[in-house]
């Protein structure tokens, strides 16, 4: 059969720390920003304006709302 495939670690290697509720709450809010600001991205680099069907980094007819990928 062979060797197992065992990781050569400590032996705590296996074991989850314990993390408060606290820091389980900073990640999420973390995470939620990074994703908003990822589909604010996305938004801005490959959806089109609905007046002139150009991508809205390069929309110049001002319906496109700049300011809100400085939020």
């Amino acid at each position: 059969m062979g060797r197992s495939a065992h990781c050569c670690g400590s032996d705590t290697a296996d074991t989850l720390e314990v993390m408060s509720q606290t820091t389980i709450l900073l990640w999420i809010l973390a995470l939620f920003i990074l994703e908003v600001n990822h589909l604010k991205w996305i938004w801005w680099e490959y959806w089109t304006c609905r007046t002139c069907t150009v991508v809205h980094k390069d929309c110049s007819c001002g319906q496109t709302s700049r300011w809100v990928m400085y939020l």
